[in-house]
């Protein structure tokens, strides 16, 4: 265990807090992605852990070297720890060692995470409110992506900060498996639930017969539509749904599936199955 002498003040650290939150993508490239963000926004803690000219020249260029992780879930965690170890008077193989490490990792926690469910259900939420002429819709996406994003970013930057070296023995004890299933498990219940407000589907077919009430005969309709909904609210959307999974489960491409939704879409309606 690498013993941790608090060397740091608050100023530098919120400088490398802030300069993440900011620059987590100044400089993408397709050679070594994130690799200048991730230097800019460690280089104040080397400039003060690496005073020798020629150390701080080969942690400059070891901090340039490839990395790509999630920007909100991923990346503020492993600038956090590696502060940590630079304070703690760690070598560049330990601190590279720590980045190689967990950007895999917590690359697959953070997108499951933020992109797949966290902004599926904002935006979600957000686009219904918009379809239904309400300003706030847009409003609510811009506020529940830049508080919780920088709220998130801040706890898990200090936190890693705070946790030191113990943090790499915490998460290679299961913690990063099981919080991706729990969230994978909330987002999909949570998403399953607006499919049908995203979804519109319906059909006006009706079936006529002429049936012979008190003597007379009338013309009864039954409403295709309103006998489904009495079966299963929202049914032919939750079926749309349905096959859109099925057919991506299948290994189909998201393009193919949509041009296969789209012929359905346009033949239904010209059918009059669909209105």
């Amino acid at each position: 265990m690498i013993a941790q002498t608090k060397k740091f003040d608050r100023k530098t650290l919120m400088k490398v807090f802030w300069r993440h939150v900011f620059c987590n993508q100044w400089g993408w490239n397709y050679e070594r992605m994130q690799s200048i963000a991730y230097c800019y926004s460690i280089l104040p803690i080397l400039k003060i852990t690496h005073p020798d000219p020629e150390d701080f020249k080969e942690a400059f260029l070891t901090n340039l070297n490839f990395f790509n992780t999630n920007p909100v879930v991923g990346m503020p965690l492993i600038i956090g720890a590696h502060v940590a170890l630079e304070e703690a008077g760690a070598s560049l193989e330990t601190t590279e060692g720590l980045k190689v490490g967990l950007m895999g990792p917590l690359a697959g926690v953070g997108d499951t995470i933020v992109w797949a469910l966290y902004n599926s259900i904002i935006f979600s939420i957000g686009s219904v409110w918009a379809l239904d002429g309400n300003a706030f819709g847009p409003i609510f996406v811009i506020l529940m992506v830049l508080i919780p994003y920088l709220a998130v970013r801040y706890w898990q930057f200090f936190w890693a900060y705070n946790q030191g070296t113990e943090l790499i023995a915490k998460l290679g004890g299961g913690m990063i498996e099981r919080i991706t299933e729990l969230a994978t498990i909330v987002g999909l219940i949570v998403i399953g639930g607006f499919a049908p407000s995203m979804t519109s589907l319906s059909t006006p077919l009706a079936y006529s017969k002429e049936v012979e009430v008190a003597g007379e005969m009338v013309t009864q309709t039954v409403n295709i539509q309103q006998n489904l909904d009495a079966i299963l609210p929202y049914m032919l959307p939750v079926l749309i749904v349905l096959l859109t999974y099925r057919m991506l489960k299948r290994g189909m491409s998201a393009i193919t599936a949509i041009l296969i939704l789209l012929v359905i879409g346009f033949a239904g309606g010209a059918l009059g199955i669909f209105g």
